[in-house]
């Protein structure tokens, strides 16, 4: 007798997306899997997105409601949602062909996640770069605890890269320092199972107008905001982990992670300030801790740079870092995708 599919979950979230949404849609209608739920949200958008949503009638599950930002939309869907599997995809981006296939072996009772890598893709399909982020073939979920507690973090794709066993988000509560619908669960999973990891891409990653405007803003504020919700997400897992992993040891939080003291250097050098010794001493400390190889390498003298440059190159210097796409590579691909515009 052949093994009953788990029932999986899609949710997709949609504002303003007319131009995607039948690509995204139709990546999951046609995907090699039975055993499927399609819950489409509306978050209100004020294009054409819901009529293109409706047409697809009782093949999906469609939702609408007034523009409460992607969170609150995620999880309004996610009430609805009955699968014991659950995969949130952005409007804009797509499943590729034979994805949910390839997936099936790895939805078992024991993976709490799994994560695969991403084609970016311009806004008519086309690749623009290379799939991120890099992953290795794994389903070790040590690696991943060591590294959220050395670094605060692990290498994860953006939310379209992963499905999440469903009881991950079961009990979350209230999440008022986040925007998004994984930032914790993200953490959680290593602690509550198996995370695979699979080693290339089984989705693309949409590169266009709308998101690439969002990291036009460096200012101190939004560096702030960064850390803000990096340390909302560390506090909260904290709290998760002692109350739902008695076997697993408490996550201890700190307060002087790279990614925290960098952040906090680049925000001064927004603001025109410079960093004091004791604050680049810190962060290449952090730096030295956290890191190995070429990388601790090229970190340090990035710090460095930042407390010996003038202000003015300095601040272009932490412009590139919080927005990759000023570098001379990216800035060549986004000047053709900007073009078609």
């Amino acid at each position: 007798m052949l093994k009953a599919q788990p029932l999986l979950s899609v949710i997709i979230t949609c504002y303003n997306y007319e131009t995607y949404i039948d690509e995204c849609i139709q990546s999951v209608l046609s995907q090699d899997y039975d055993n499927l739920e399609v819950i489409v949200v509306d978050d209100g958008s004020t294009d054409g997105s819901w009529s293109k949503i409706q047409a697809y009638g009782d093949r999906i599950t469609a939702i609408r409601g007034v523009n409460s930002g992607p969170l609150k939309a995620c999880r309004s869907a996610l009430s609805r949602a009955h699968g014991s599997f659950l995969y949130f995809l952005d409007a804009d981006d797509a499943l590729g062909e034979g994805a949910l296939k390839e997936i099936e072996p790895y939805l078992r009772p024991d993976v709490s996640k799994i994560q695969f890598m991403l084609l970016p893709v311009d806004k008519d399909g086309k690749p623009m770069g290379n799939p991120f982020p890099s992953l290795h073939k794994s389903s070790n979920s040590n690696e991943l605890i060591q590294s959220i507690r050395q670094k605060g973090y692990y290498n994860t794709p953006p939310t379209s890269g992963n499905v999440y066993r469903r009881d991950v988000y079961d009990g979350l509560g209230e999440m008022t320092y986040e925007r998004a619908i994984d930032g914790v669960p993200y953490l959680l999973a290593p602690f509550v199972g198996t995370v695979v990891s699979i080693d290339h891409p089984l989705g693309r990653y949409r590169i266009h107008n709308a998101n690439l405007s969002s990291f036009s803003d460096i200012s101190s504020k939004r560096m702030k905001g960064y850390v803000d919700r990096f340390m909302g997400r560390l506090h909260h897992l904290a709290e998760l982990v002692e109350a739902r992993c008695a076997s697993a040891a408490n996550v201890d939080v700190r307060d002087d992670y790279a990614y925290v003291t960098e952040l906090n250097t680049m925000s001064l050098i927004v603001d025109g300030k410079r960093p004091s010794v004791r604050q680049i001493s810190a962060h290449i400390g952090a730096v030295v801790r956290e890191n190995t190889g070429i990388k601790r390498v090229a970190l340090c003298l990035f710090a460095i740079g930042l407390f010996v440059l003038p202000n003015a190159v300095a601040k272009r210097l932490a412009a590139l870092r919080v927005d990759p796409s000023r570098g001379r590579r990216m800035r060549s691909r986004l000047k053709y995708v900007l073009s078609l515009a």
